[in-house]
């Protein structure tokens, strides 16, 4: 190969490499809260987010597979994965579980450091009846029971469960809010998610 024509491929070279950098930077300057956390989530812990109910309406950036039951099958306990989440969608009071069901997510919070998250207000009570939490109020719209914060640690459980309970995660105020910014749950949900996740592994904000 002459040298003219090494020359002209040292350019293509270069060229492509700018380019590159260029819609790389371009990319990140246009990502918002949202996509940063459901990247973080993907590139930085594998994340396995299951999702059960009702449509999520999440953006294509957040990675997660839908479940249609809960069982030990689909909640598939894997070691790759550096957080988990079962998102139980029920904003529209339509999801139908068992207690049985909720019961197994239950034991999985509190030994495998799952975390929970319930959007809804029709299980609220059932979740209190089974343990998870006491003195939800009325305008609660959501539960979270978080266990990927405890993962490896000897957590005293007491008899209603609010070490892991975590309340105020949507609410009904939220509601209005959400009439002008239509993503506001979902931005909630993922951002809360990825906070965990950080959490969980020590690093600091």
């Amino acid at each position: 190969m002459n040298k003219k024509c090494v020359m002209i491929m040292t350019i293509l070279m270069v060229l492509l490499f700018i380019g590159a950098n260029i819609l790389f930077f371009d990319e990140e300057e246009e990502m918002d809260g949202y996509d940063i956390a459901a990247r973080g989530l993907d590139i930085e812990f594998n994340a396995d987010i299951m999702v059960y109910g009702e449509e999520p309406f999440f953006r294509d950036t957040l990675k997660w597979r839908r479940i249609n039951e809960i069982t030990e099958e689909t909640l598939n306990y894997e070691e790759s994965h550096g957080y988990r989440a079962v998102i139980l969608f029920d904003h529209g009071g339509t999801m139908c579980i068992s207690p049985e069901e909720l019961l197994l997510i239950k034991e999985y919070v509190e030994e495998k450091g799952y975390d929970m998250i319930y959007i809804g207000k029709q299980y609220l009570r059932e979740l209190e009846r089974l343990g998870f939490t006491v003195g939800c109020q009325e305008d609660e719209y959501s539960l979270g029971y978080i266990g990927s914060v405890h993962m490896g640690k000897k957590v005293q459980q007491n008899s209603v469960g609010n070490c892991y309970a975590e309340h105020g995660i949507w609410l009904d105020s939220d509601e209005e809010i959400r009439k002008i910014n239509k993503e506001l749950l979902q931005l909630i949900i993922v951002t809360n998610m990825y906070d965990n996740a950080r959490r969980a592994a020590g690093i600091d904000f």
